[in-house]
């Protein structure tokens, strides 16, 4: 990820920490007058889409196409579990993490408004903002 990247990224952290801070809600099914029926799916705020289109515009996940070792898809993995661990994550454990929860959104829908609510995309600004400050230094 290159440090345009990540300052992008680190854009967001005041916005994500913000208290009033709302991701978005889960849409209700619809059922048309011809008898379709529309799934719920989750309808992000303007700040979590946002957050959302940055991450896609950036192609985060072009960088991180290889694979990885196991071990570091469980720090990886432990990371997105315990999000107070991305306090020490590097530029491409972020990377990897994204390209994770991305992917992920794309088969199972709210994957990434459980990430917000958990916390992990504040940690993830975060994390990036740290990490662009001192790789400016």
């Amino acid at each position: 990820m290159d440090m345009a990247t990540l300052r992008n990224i680190a854009a967001f952290a005041p916005i994500l920490s913000e208290p009033d801070f709302v991701t978005g809600a889960w849409t209700e099914p619809r059922r048309s007058s011809e008898g379709v029926i529309t799934m719920p799916w989750f309808h992000f705020s303007d700040p979590a889409a946002a957050f959302v289109t940055a991450i896609a515009r950036e192609d985060v996940a072009a960088h991180y196409l290889r694979p990885v070792d196991d071990e570091a898809r469980s720090t990886a993995m432990h990371m997105i579990e315990h999000p107070p661990a991305i306090a020490n994550a590097s530029v491409e454990q972020i990377g990897w993490i994204l390209t994770y929860l991305l992917r992920a959104d794309r088969f199972v829908e709210g994957s990434l408004a459980q990430a917000f609510g958990k916390g992990l995309m504040r940690a993830i600004a975060q994390r990036a903002a740290i990490l662009g400050n001192v790789e400016r230094t």
